[in-house]
């Protein structure tokens, strides 16, 4: 079996739940990632500033020039 047989037989489960109030991860059986769904952006350059928990963090005390 060559080398790139090999790797393209190697199976990974993975899914992810896009809820509204978390998004959840799992690979292998495993949670990965779990984190809230949210994102801060600053609006003048669309930027992304932070995602997740930081930025859950950020909602509502922060700057206005950050959305």
């Amino acid at each position: 079996m060559g080398l790139f047989s090999s790797f393209f037989s190697m199976k990974r489960e993975l899914a992810m739940d896009l809820g509204t109030a978390n998004t959840i991860i799992i690979s292998d059986g495993e949670i990965a990632v779990n984190e809230p769904s949210v994102v801060a952006l600053d609006p003048t350059t669309e930027k992304t500033i932070a995602v997740g928990e930081r930025a859950k963090l950020m909602y509502e005390k922060t700057s206005e020039r950050f959305a």
